[in-house]
C-alpha cells in the first residue's frame, strides 16, 4: 500500500499560481510513489461573505453605489470562479473533508503517513491576519516537511518569532522558497533548512503543456499576453504592455481568474476573463511576449522560455528578489518607469534552463531525503 502524504497549502483562493504549484508539488510526489492527498483547509477570511464585506468597506472603490456593486458581482461570481479555477486541482487528486478552523484538524485530524507544509505564502503572518497554525501542521502526530515555504516577509514579526519557532522545532525537514528566508533560519538556528524551487518550476514547459491536456492554437495570430494579479490598480502596467506590443506589431491579450478592470479602457484585443488554468497555460505557450506582474507569472514566462518583463514595485519583493537572484534576469525587472523594447538586454536561456534543471534534481533530492523511511 502506498504511503499517504498529506498537502497543506492555499486553495481557498482563485488564484493560478495557488493553484498551480499544488498540482506541480502533488504530482512530483505521485511520481515519488505516494499517494497523495491534499488537506482540505478553508480560511475564515476568504469566504465567499468576507469578500462582500471586502468590496462594502473599501472606500478606495469609489462611491458606496460602485462598492455595492463590486459586492454584488462577488456575491454572485466569487465561489463558482474559485470553483472552476480549483477544479485544475479537484479534477486529478483526492482531498480531505472540509475543514474551518484549526480547531477542526485537531479535533479530527486526517489519518496520514507523513504531512507536508506546501508552498506559497503559507507562513506570512502579516497576510494571514496572525500565526496561522494550521499551515504548521499543529493538528498531526506523523512526520512534518515543509516543501518551499514562504513567509513573503524578510524576517518574522518580533511578537510572533517565539510561537513560529516553536512550531518550526518540530519539522522533519524544512525548505522555503526565497534563498533570503532560508538565510534567516539558518539564524534562527535551523540550520539545516534549505532553499528549493518553487513546485511550479518541478515541471518543465513540456511536462505543463500535457497537463493543459496538449497545446493547441487558442487563436492564429501573435499576442503579448498580460497576466496581471492588480485587479484595480493597472494603469502603468497595461501603459507598458501596450508600448511594447505596439513595438512589436502583437495583438495585446489579458488573462484573469476575475476580470481586469480597465482593460477595455487599453484597447486590448483579447480578455481571457474568469479564465480557468488550462487557458492559462495554453496562453502561456503560445505568446510571443509576456508582461507579468506576479511571481507565478514570471515563473513560467521564464520556464516556457518567452520574452518577458516583470511589473515590481520599486524595491523587488522578496519572491521576485529570490528569483532574480537566482536566475540572473534583474535586467527584465520593470519598477516605475516604462521601457522600451529597444533597453531590454537579451535572455540566454541556455544558461537558465541548466540552472532551473540543476535546481530541480537538487529540489526534488530534498523532498525524497525528507520522506525517506515514511
Amino acid at each position: 500500500m502506498k504511503k499517504k502524504i498529506g498537502i497543506i497549502t492555499i486553495l481557498d483562493v482563485a488564484n493560478f499560481g495557488s493553484m498551480l504549484q499544488a498540482y506541480a508539488l502533488a504530482t512530483v510526489l505521485e511520481r515519488m510513489g505516494f499517494g497523495v492527498q491534499f488537506i482540505n483547509y478553508w480560511r475564515a477570511d476568504y469566504t465567499t461573505s468576507h469578500k462582500v464585506r471586502t468590496f462594502l468597506q473599501d472606500r478606495s472603490l469609489g462611491n458606496p453605489l460602485k462598492r455595492v456593486a463590486f459586492a454584488l458581482s462577488a456575491l454572485a461570481f466569487y465561489a463558482p470562479i474559485r470553483r472552476h479555477v480549483r477544479s485544475f486541482v479537484v479534477r486529478k487528486f483526492p482531498f480531505t473533508r472540509p475543514y474551518r478552523s484549526l480547531e477542526e484538524l485537531q479535533k479530527h485530524p486526517p489519518v496520514l503517513d507523513a504531512a507536508i507544509s506546501g508552498s506559497d505564502q503559507i507562513w506570512n503572518s502579516e497576510y494571514n491576519g496572525g500565526v496561522d497554525r494550521a499551515f504548521y501542521l499543529d493538528f498531526v502526530d506523523c512526520p512534518k516537511v515543509a516543501y518551499a515555504a514562504s513567509s513573503g516577509m524578510d524576517e518574522f514579526p518580533k511578537e510572533d518569532l517565539e510561537q513560529i519557532i516553536s512550531l518550526l522545532s518540530h519539522y522533519r525537514a524544512i525548505s522555503v522558497r526565497e534563498s533570503q528566508t532560508c538565510d534567516y533560519l539558518h539564524r534562527l538556528g535551523f540550520r539545516d533548512a534549505r532553499h528549493v524551487l518553487d513546485p511550479s518550476l518541478l515541471l518543465t514547459a513540456k511536462e505543463w503543456c500535457e497537463a493543459a491536456g496538449g497545446i493547441g492554437k487558442l487563436r492564429n495570430e501573435k499576442f503579448l499576453l498580460v497576466y496581471s494579479v492588480e485587479r484595480f490598480n493597472n494603469d502603468f502596467i497595461f501603459s507598458q504592455a501596450k508600448r511594447i506590443a505596439t513595438e512589436l506589431e502583437l495583438k495585446m491579450y489579458v488573462v484573469c481568474t476575475t476580470y481586469p478592470v480597465k482593460a477595455k479602457e487599453y484597447g486590448f484585443d483579447r480578455v481571457y476573463a474568469m479564465a480557468g488554468v488550462k487557458t492559462f497555460l495554453r496562453l502561456m505557450a503560445e505568446a510571443e511576449f509576456v508582461v507579468a506582474s506576479s511571481f507565478h507569472g514570471t515563473a513560467f514566462a521564464l520556464n516556457f522560455n518567452k520574452e518577458f518583463i516583470t511589473i515590481s514595485a520599486e524595491k523587488f519583493n522578496i519572491r521576485m528578489e529570490s528569483l532574480v537572484r537566482q536566475l540572473d534576469i534583474s535586467h527584465r525587472i520593470v519598477t516605475t518607469k516604462e521601457i522600451s523594447t529597444s533597453d531590454l538586454s537579451p535572455i540566454n536561456y541556455d544558461v537558465i534552463n541548466a540552472k532551473l534543471e540543476a535546481a530541480r534534481s537538487a529540489s526534488k533530492d530534498f523532498l525524497q531525503k525528507a520522506l525517506f523511511g515514511v
